[in-house]
């Protein structure tokens, strides 16, 4: 199990903040869509290379 904010990286997640309320999370993998803070099983999470460089840069 994982919190939807770790799926910030993850290539297969994209995140909908068009709400601040109530901030969206889709999975392409499982076709579902969460919520942020949500705690969901992830077997696939997966960091692009992009992303990591970026944080280990800062």
């Amino acid at each position: 199990m994982i919190i939807t904010s770790e799926c910030e990286k993850c290539i297969h997640s994209s995140i909908d903040e068009t709400n601040k309320g109530r901030i969206k999370l889709y999975c392409r993998i499982k076709d579902k869509t969460y919520y942020w803070g949500q705690c969901i099983p992830c077997e696939h999470k997966e960091i692009s290379r992009e992303k990591e460089s970026v944080d280990v840069g800062n």
